[in-house]
């Protein structure tokens, strides 16, 4: 199986598990934190479509630049709603997967950096900058919506197996 191939079917795998933690968010949750540092329920899940755009950057660029005059400038598309959330989440996945289609071993193994100026804060494969970067960060700014899910009662979805909330039908 090819790289590409292989981050494909990944990013299919977290689109699914992401949509279904995101639908399950309710209008009266949108602006609800669990704490004054974090993230309002819409701007995390928003956050989680971002994500995905990050997959576009690391796939047809050679680096990310913190310290460029267009990161400096750079502010991130937000949604007003979960509709629209998932329509971003959606697009970027879209765009990910038509990207990937087109890409090679070669293409994947190529180096990709994250940098702020002078300060190397990462280079690696694209695959592996994807992976970390994608898919890692997606899994883990979704599990921290399904704690607010828990904490506002909302039936959390099975991602990986089953939830106290629903039997595993896989």
């Amino acid at each position: 199986m090819s790289l590409a191939a292989h981050l494909t079917g990944q990013i299919e795998i977290e689109h699914a598990a992401s949509r279904r933690v995101i639908e399950r968010i309710r209008d009266d949750m949108l602006s609800w934190k669990p704490h004054e540092k974090s993230y309002s329920t819409l701007d995390l899940a928003t956050h989680l479509a971002n994500l995905v755009a990050w997959g576009r950057m690391i796939l047809t660029t050679e680096e990310l630049d913190f310290a460029s005059e267009e990161m400096k400038s750079w502010t991130p598309p937000f949604a007003e709603d979960i509709p629209a959330v998932l329509t971003m989440l959606d697009e970027n996945v879209g765009q990910v997967k038509s990207i990937l289609a087109d890409m090679s071993d070669d293409d994947l193994e190529k180096t990709w950096t994250m940098r702020s100026g002078d300060h190397v804060l990462g280079a690696d494969t694209r695959a592996f900058a994807f992976t970390q970067w994608v898919l890692s960060h997606q899994a883990h700014h979704r599990g921290q919506l399904t704690v607010y899910l828990r904490m506002n009662d909302v039936p959390v979805p099975g991602i990986f197996g089953p939830t106290a909330d629903e039997e595993w039908t896989g």
